[in-house]
């Protein structure tokens, strides 16, 4: 049975507890390898050049540069690699902005863990080749998701 290569995760993000549960999470995986963190959008931008991640990621909110614009750039550059923007400030205008700024999808951290499982299953199914384009079926919000429209 071949195994399956890891996919190369990169984590922004300026909390260190965020950063400490998400790093714990991806340690736990076998599925997940761990390339490396950034901690604001410069940073970011320069690790994945240095890094080329398979999935980056990134804290929408960041000083400086912010996520929205950090999906921005990389996605200007190619469809690679994955981003995934998340934030404690889930509002369906700030879901707009992240899929406007070309992020393949968009978490608040409070439901990271549940939902971040169904972007991996999806781009585990279509996961291309480095030269690939990656698509991501939007999904509806979850009942009980903490991603909610503005009033």
């Amino acid at each position: 049975m071949a195994s399956i290569e890891p996919i190369a995760v990169l984590v922004v993000d300026e909390s260190e507890a965020f950063l400490a549960s998400t790093l714990q999470w991806i340690d736990s995986r076998r599925d997940l390898r761990l390339v490396g963190t950034a901690r604001n959008g410069p940073e970011a931008l320069a690790a994945v050049e240095r890094l080329t991640p398979d999935l980056v990621i990134v804290e929408a909110v960041l000083p400086g540069i912010d996520g929205f614009r950090v999906a921005r750039t990389l996605k200007a550059r190619g469809s690679y690699p994955l981003v995934i923007l998340v934030t404690f400030h889930a509002s369906a205008a700030a879901r707009d902005e992240a899929y406007a700024a070309g992020a393949d999808g968009f978490l608040a951290k409070g439901d990271f863990n549940d939902e971040i499982e169904a972007i991996l299953e999806a781009w585990r199914i279509a996961r291309p080749r480095r030269s690939g384009d990656v698509t991501i079926p939007e999904t509806p919000v979850r009942p009980g998701s903490r991603t909610v429209p503005d009033p």
